[in-house]
């Protein structure tokens, strides 16, 4: 996140005096980079690639953050429940079915009518999508017969298309992290959590993580800073309402904001520039 804080406050010197109000939306952005969560899936079916496009639509979106399971035949897909009823045409478990077969559900129409063709993606469909164009948080699923299977395909997935720098690797599960740093050391990692344990930070530096992906109500001021001394990146989330958006936008600190809304984020990024 800081080499994106860094690139982002750079372009500052790209505006002339006339241009201050959009200087004023580029350093806030940087202060508190957007993560689009499952995509916008405020607007669209979430981890969809309809989802994925509208959120790299959006002005200043540079993170996506995304759900994965393994399929029947060990294909790396995205979605973010285990069972296909909440968010397809299907039943039954996502493991039991083929990556073709996933493929070809309606995993749209539970949003709206107009999203019938959207179908579960493959990450690596996703990747190829969104390489170059946005950077990637990717969240294991803790349900995986095989956990070192799932880790060793989302990194191979990764690491085909070169972005291992663009891309965090993230779990409520540490096992699962631990399995991901024990294939590919050099793979960025991050820990999720919705608690506030007093040795959280030096936890997190045990198990070699780099992200603190947090509940947003958990954040204070003594934690963010002793992220920071670790240089340990934090990411807020699930921060959806206007209000808190604009709240947290105040916020002095470099955070992520991981939200459903983009457009919410963005508004809150102007009004507090």
């Amino acid at each position: 996140m800081r080499r994106f804080v860094k690139k982002m406050l750079d372009t500052k010197a790209r505006f002339s005096r006339k241009g201050m109000s959009i200087v004023n939306e580029v350093t806030r952005a940087a202060l508190h980079p957007c993560v689009a969560h499952r995509g916008f899936s405020g607007r669209a079916p979430e981890n969809t690639l309809a989802a994925f496009r509208m959120a790299m639509s959006q002005p200043f979106v540079q993170w996506i953050e995304l759900d994965v399971h393994l399929s029947r035949d060990n294909v790396p897909v995205v979605i973010h429940d285990g069972t296909l009823k909440r968010t397809t045409n299907g039943q039954g478990l996502v493991r039991e079915k083929t990556a073709a077969e996933l493929g070809a559900l309606d995993a749209g129409s539970w949003f709206h009518a107009s999203f019938a063709s959207e179908g579960v993606p493959t990450l690596e469909q996703v990747v190829a999508l969104t390489s170059g164009r946005c950077r990637l948080n990717v969240e294991l699923k803790g349900d995986a017969a095989d956990r070192d299977l799932l880790a060793r395909k989302v990194v191979d997935v990764v690491r085909s298309y070169r972005l291992e720098h663009d891309t965090v690797i993230t779990s409520f599960h540490p096992e699962l992290l631990s399995s991901v740093r024990n294939y590919y050391p050099a793979m960025r990692t991050g820990l999720i959590i919705d608690d506030r344990p007093f040795n959280l930070i030096p936890m997190l530096t045990v198990m070699g993580a780099s992200v603190l992906s947090i509940g947003y109500g958990r954040l204070t001021p003594q934690l963010l800073q002793q992220s920071a001394d670790a240089s340990i990146d934090v990411m807020a989330w699930t921060v959806n309402s206007p209000g808190d958006l604009r709240r947290l936008a105040k916020r002095p600190e470099p955070f992520q904001l991981c939200t459903n809304y983009p457009d919410r984020w963005l508004a809150a990024v102007k009004e507090e520039s």
